[in-house]
């Protein structure tokens, strides 16, 4: 019977010594995980930054590069689309003579273009653009 009683005390402080144990580790485990969520976070801010001001200064470069000394066409003949291409360029419109219609990617640094961009800029060269007009027509009052 003793025996016994001296099993179940020594079960009850092994459990309660597991237990303990168990909660260290798992506290242990709550501050290491919260710190590289912490270190993690910073990076991940940093790098969204980063990319931020790359996209901002490249929106601002779209923009201002038809005012560029050697860009080679008239600015007032430009249209700004930003999405999915960054202009369209009548060239010769503003003078009343428009000769050509230019789709223009704006990059910069190692930028390339996207999927979409790509398969815009095939169907150009494969000529597949047309022309389309629309008319509505008023709806008559009674």
């Amino acid at each position: 019977m003793v025996f016994l009683e001296i099993g179940v005390a020594i079960l009850f402080v092994a459990a309660v010594y597991l237990w303990f144990k168990n909660r260290e580790w798992k506290i242990r485990f709550e501050q290491k995980v919260q710190e590289w969520i912490e270190r993690e976070e910073k990076n991940i801010r940093k790098d969204a930054i980063e990319r931020s001001a790359r996209v901002l200064s490249g929106k601002t470069l779209e923009k201002l590069v038809p005012f560029l000394d050697d860009f080679p066409y008239d600015p007032h003949d430009i249209r700004w689309l930003g999405d999915p291409i960054d202009l369209v360029i009548f060239d010769g419109y503003s003078s009343d003579k428009p000769e050509q219609i230019v789709f223009c990617e704006v990059k910069s640094g190692e930028s390339k273009l996207t999927k979409g961009q790509n398969r815009i800029k095939e169907l150009v060269e494969n000529k597949k653009v047309e022309w389309k007009e629309i008319k509505i027509e008023k709806e008559e009052k009674s």
